[in-house]
């Protein structure tokens, strides 16, 4: 019996928000403040710029017609 292996696809090589250094960066960030909150330890949140909030919605733009064509 032959066993294709196929290799996993890393989540920023799947996650289209995670592939601008920039905003990846900035929702790690993001992130890390949220989750610590939850534990009850309080930071600032990173605040979104316009360039940010700009990325974000084009890449939620490609992405939604990227799945309407599916």
């Amino acid at each position: 019996m032959i066993k294709l292996i196929m290799k996993k696809k890393s989540l920023l090589e799947t996650n289209p928000y995670l592939r601008d250094p920039e905003l990846r960066k900035f929702l790690i960030e993001r992130s890390v403040a949220s989750s610590s909150a939850i534990e009850g330890v309080r930071v600032k949140y990173p605040k979104f710029t316009k360039e940010l909030k700009k990325k974000m919605r084009e890449i939620a733009a490609a992405q939604k017609a990227q799945d309407k064509n599916r």
